[in-house]
């Protein structure tokens, strides 16, 4: 009995090791994308972006934006990738040829990650508006620069046009009286895109709010996106821990 038990727990590593394999390279292989051919990159957020009703240019810049800021997070990904595909090959080897150095290896790797997973996780939502700050800072910064004919403008502007889009019509940070403390000409979001140009008297009789709220409930929504992401892999990563000492100890 105990056999066919030790059998079916190996059964079940293998498996799982083998999934998440080939997920973590796939999130290496998107890394080395990201890196290396930012073209396709572009095209594939342009892609997602297409059912925003946001202008082609605005899609562009923003695309643009994303992938010449995102080389930090490509090399995260691709060693993060690489790292767990390893753990998780050694995982599978390890179950399949009954190496109790090995499991025991993998079990405390596995511990390891867990203890700085829950650490992690507990800091990051130990203030949870910390995000919402963050995020809500970086846009006042480039809404400072918004309407500006440098690259960085140009940027910034396509960030804030896509912010002042997606979903429900918004503008500037708190209302239109961002843009003209600014001395900013006004985009047409702040009189609610039913203008052909749009100045201070109709952006005040149309009064389209700020964009704050929207990014708050982004923050906030995405927050507890990743908090059940992060408490899933959690568990995840426990089970696999039980697994690994049960499939030990018979």
């Amino acid at each position: 009995m105990g056999c066919v038990i030790s059998c079916g727990l190996k059964l079940i590593l293998q498996v799982l090791n083998t999934v998440l394999c080939v997920a973590f390279l796939a999130v290496a292989v998107f890394g080395i994308l990201l890196k290396s051919s930012k073209s396709i990159v572009q095209q594939l957020l342009s892609k997602i972006f297409d059912q925003f009703n946001v202008g082609n240019e605005d899609l562009r810049q923003l695309a643009r934006f994303i992938t010449e800021n995102a080389d930090g997070i490509a090399i995260v990904l691709i060693v993060v990738g690489l790292a767990l595909a390893t753990l998780c090959f050694i995982g599978c080897i390890a179950s399949c040829c009954g190496c109790n150095i090995l499991l025991k290896i993998y079990a405390a790797i596995l511990v390891v990650i867990l203890v700085a997973e829950i650490i992690a996780v507990a800091l990051l939502f130990s203030d949870p508006t910390r995000l919402t700050s963050l995020l809500v800072s970086a846009l006042e910064k480039l809404l400072q620069l918004f309407g500006d004919g440098s690259e960085e403008g140009q940027m910034s502007t396509a960030v804030w046009n896509v912010t002042m889009t997606i979903g429900s019509t918004c503008c500037g940070m708190d209302g239109y009286g961002d843009f003209e403390k600014l001395n900013k000409s006004l985009p047409l979001q702040c009189c609610n895109m039913t203008a052909i140009s749009c100045d201070s008297k109709t952006a005040q009789s149309v009064s389209v709010p700020g964009c704050r709220d929207k990014i708050v409930k982004f923050a906030a929504d995405n927050m507890m996106t990743f908090m059940y992401i992060s408490i899933a892999a959690i568990l995840l990563e426990g089970a696999l821990i039980v697994i690994v000492m049960l499939t030990i100890c018979l």
